[in-house]
């Protein structure tokens, strides 16, 4: 049977992907080796973030280059063993975390944010899922006062464009969450309109639930590659093959391998993290994910547990697992939260896929028509994947974008 399209990946991305195809009558199947959400979009901190409009740099400064370097800091690491592999994407990273990208970036990510909360919502309702869901925010604690002024800055430019972002008094913090210990902190700033999700895994699988009640199919196979014949594409799997016009990729930090082999090199790289949920002493409660500035952790409440997120961490995606980053933090986490025994037999392992610009990749394969990329959004894939699927699908579909999608185009690597 030959469909309409073909969509590679099944996290956030994948599944939104699909959804927005088959409202839009095209025959859609979802492959993926493993059932719907449970890798990338299995471990982030559960935030659907309306405010993360700034993108993550690199670090430039003197100290904190030769901190990373000589691997003092808990907010990024690396492996030594994997330098080779990873210093190419990690110098176009460096190279693009200035002042004038970063501001290019946050301008293309204006209209993309904006339909965030909106695109979820639509899904959400429409899957029943909406009890995953809470409408608190989230909070920055601070604890060196000179990390407040460039905060600040960028909570004005959120501010500027009506999103909530304030800095509290410490009286308002304890009202928020009282079981916080604040005797460490210099400040808090509330980011008042992104939502909490519970389960990020579970959202996932439910808007994938409505792909199939919409008549969607999902295949469960491992993709080993994928051509074209003419018109056609086929996508190989440990099982039969599959055909279609037109194929999307969603395979998240797996798509680089795969492009890679048809002949598609795009400067993609990953950005490895881990997390682990722990037991709250007593009846201590947190209401709402908290990031410690300082040390680039945080602590999110989810249905499992409290779940301790680490920063980000540099190496081959297949490289040995080394939870080092989780290990100096936790001390620092008991410090602000009462967190008792891990719930968890050991630290969980995922991968993001990031540009060095720090925007997604949005849009058709440059000389392979019909082949579709969308793929690439860092930290903000379970945010932006529903809203980047919409775009992605107005454009399979022929109809006007909601926004221009020229900034997230493969084209803008030509030459680089």
């Amino acid at each position: 049977m030959k469909r309409d399209v073909l969509v590679l990946g099944a996290g956030m991305v994948g599944v939104a992907t699909a959804i927005h195809l088959v409202k839009r009558g095209m025959a859609v199947t979802l492959v993926d080796r493993r059932g719907a959400g449970e890798e990338t979009s299995y471990g982030n901190a559960g935030l659907i973030q309306r405010e993360g409009l700034h993108p993550y740099l690199f670090p430039r400064d003197l100290r904190s280059v030769i901190e990373v370097a000589l691997k003092q800091r808990t907010d990024a690491d690396y492996h030594i063993s994997s330098l080779a592999a990873v210093a190419p994407f990690l110098w176009r990273y460096f190279r693009s975390s200035n002042a004038q990208r970063a501001a290019q970036t946050f301008a293309a990510n204006v209209p993309i944010y904006a339909n965030c909360l909106e695109a979820h919502q639509a899904l959400m309702e429409e899957a029943g899922s909406t009890n995953l869901v809470a409408k608190r925010g989230w909070l920055r604690l601070f604890r060196d006062a000179g990390d407040i002024p460039a905060a600040e800055r960028q909570a004005k430019e959120l501010r500027d464009l009506g999103l909530g972002a304030d800095m509290i008094s410490m009286e308002d913090l304890n009202e928020l969450e009282p079981h916080l210990r604040t005797d460490a902190l210099e400040g808090a700033l509330h980011y008042r309109d992104p939502w909490n999700c519970s389960d990020p895994s579970a959202l996932v699988k439910s808007y994938a639930a409505l792909f199939e009640k919409l008549g969607g199919e999902f295949v469960q196979a491992e993709i080993a590659g994928v051509t074209r014949d003419g018109a056609t594409w086929t996508v190989k799997t440990n099982g039969s093959e599959l055909k279609a016009d037109q194929v999307v990729v969603t395979l998240g930090p797996w798509s680089k391998r795969m492009l890679d082999v048809v002949g598609l090199k795009l400067p993609m790289g990953v950005k490895r993290g881990y997390h682990e949920h722990f037991k709250a002493a007593g009846n201590a409660v947190l209401s709402r994910p908290v990031l410690d500035s300082e040390y680039g952790f945080v602590i999110a409440p989810m249905a499992r547990g409290l779940r301790l997120t680490s920063g980000a961490e540099f190496a081959r995606q297949d490289a040995p697992k080394t939870p080092i980053q989780l290990q100096k933090v936790l001390p620092r986490a008991r410090d602000l939260f009462p967190l008792e025994e891990s719930l968890d037999a050991e630290p969980w392992l995922g991968s993001r896929p990031v540009f060095p610009d720090m925007l997604p990749v949005v849009g058709p394969a440059p000389g392979m028509p019909g082949l579709w990329l969308h793929f690439g959004h860092g930290h903000q894939g379970f945010t932006l994947g529903p809203a980047t699927a919409e775009l992605i699908a107005q454009m399979i579909s022929g109809e006007t974008p909601y926004a221009d999608p020229t900034p997230y185009s493969a084209e803008r690597f030509k030459g680089h």
